[in-house]
């Protein structure tokens, strides 16, 4: 109900905009040129969303190989132990369970730490999208003269013509303008 009833006002306060006072509208006229754009989309299709998930997967098959390498080395220390257990004194296992411990909580800390990265990756680059989006709809819109523009959302937007639709022009400008991003690597933030 609030959502429809912000959709209400919205409508009746463009409406109120649009109609003016008709002695003004007898000396003026007004055109109004509407777009609706379906951002989901552009993001979904553009190449530069292409390249930036390829890249970001690279990197995360890439991570996911060392860390099956440092997992297997870890199995094996833990098998290793396990036979070891009633060769060595209590002592020396529990050093030995203690240090193998030390590996698996460092393992664990690294993985954390790599997601972390990777979060930040995935949100510097949709920034980096968006920003190019609203670069490539502003080209467009001064090219076409669109005077108002609606981000296509299913909820707010419940029948969109195809006539409206400028997502297609859109994401043709963003391809036109960036092809490809060159994800950056960002520093592991410590907690210091």
């Amino acid at each position: 109900m609030n959502v429809s009833f912000k959709i209400l006002i919205s409508f009746l306060v463009l409406s109120f905009a649009l109609i003016g006072d008709s002695s003004a509208q007898t000396q003026q006229t007004r055109i109004i040129k509407m777009g609706i754009l379906d951002i989901k989309r552009v993001m979904k299709k553009s190449l530069m969303a292409k390249d930036i998930a390829r890249q970001i997967d690279a990197k995360r098959r890439k991570f996911r190989g060392e860390i099956k390498k440092e997992e297997e080395a870890l199995r094996e220390a833990n098998d290793k132990l396990k036979k070891q257990r009633v060769i060595l004194s209590p002592e020396t296992f529990a050093e030995e369970v203690r240090k193998f411990r030390i590996k698996t909580t460092s393992l664990q800390k690294k993985v954390q730490l790599r997601n972390q990265e990777f979060i930040q990756l995935r949100t510097n680059a949709n920034g980096a999208l968006r920003t190019a989006i609203q670069k490539a709809l502003t080209q467009i819109t001064k090219r076409y003269n669109y005077n108002l523009v609606l981000r296509y959302t299913p909820q707010l937007i419940l029948v969109r013509p195809d006539y409206l639709d400028i997502s297609d022009i859109v994401l043709e400008q963003l391809d036109k303008n960036i092809k490809k991003y060159q994800i950056t690597t960002a520093p592991p933030k410590t907690g210091k």
